[in-house]
């Protein structure tokens, strides 16, 4: 039987997500769970997380989902494998939850696991904005960040966040929060002084 990969995978539509997480396709590699309904974000983000992985010579693999539901599906099936991603980059409006939401069931489920938040550039929400931000402020593990239209600023800051987050391997949960809360201030600093 020939070996699955995982490669910025597209999931289907369904919330069944077994047929992608097994034991055998989970091991050795860092997952990033992407979840976007745009196509063209969700290839933009994976590109930066793959070329971060490349220069990095790390094994990491993204999976790639439409919405919360399978976002949260697919974290499940993750954990059941002893293989919860690496990292979550979750949109902050998706059809059927937000990414607050997404973001808050992560975290009462798997508060192990780093969030990224983002937001497009035009989301005028102030309400669901400010949710967004203020849950990030609550926890280190969770960064909320607003997409520029600069394709190139959102990869520097997308790699920026991912390679201090995953540079020691075998980093403690405590360790990664604390990278996670200074990579949140950091990238404040920077999204303010862009502009």
């Amino acid at each position: 039987m020939q070996k699955q990969t995982l490669s910025s995978r597209m999931l289907p539509r369904s919330t069944n997500v077994n047929f992608l997480f097994t034991e055998e396709n989970c091991l050795g590699a860092n997952m990033v769970l992407i979840a976007d309904e745009e196509e063209q974000v969700r290839d933009a983000l994976s590109v930066a997380v793959h070329r971060w992985a490349q220069e990095e010579q790390r094994n990491v693999e993204t999976i790639k989902v439409e919405n919360g539901q399978q976002t949260i599906d697919s974290i499940h099936h993750m954990v059941r494998y002893h293989k919860p991603p690496t990292l979550v980059i979750a949109d902050l409006r998706m059809p059927d939850m937000s990414g607050v939401e997404v973001a808050e069931i992560i975290n009462r489920k798997y508060a192990q696991i780093p969030i990224v938040i983002t937001a497009s550039y035009d989301e005028n929400d102030e309400n669901l904005i400010q949710k967004a931000d203020d849950f990030a402020d609550q926890y280190s593990h969770v960064s909320f960040i607003i997409r520029t239209k600069s394709s190139p600023l959102l990869k520097v800051v997308l790699e920026s966040e991912i390679k201090k987050i995953l540079s020691k391997p075998g980093t403690h949960r405590q360790d990664t929060q604390s990278q996670f809360g200074t990579l949140r201030k950091k990238l404040s600093r920077l999204w303010n002084n862009s502009f």
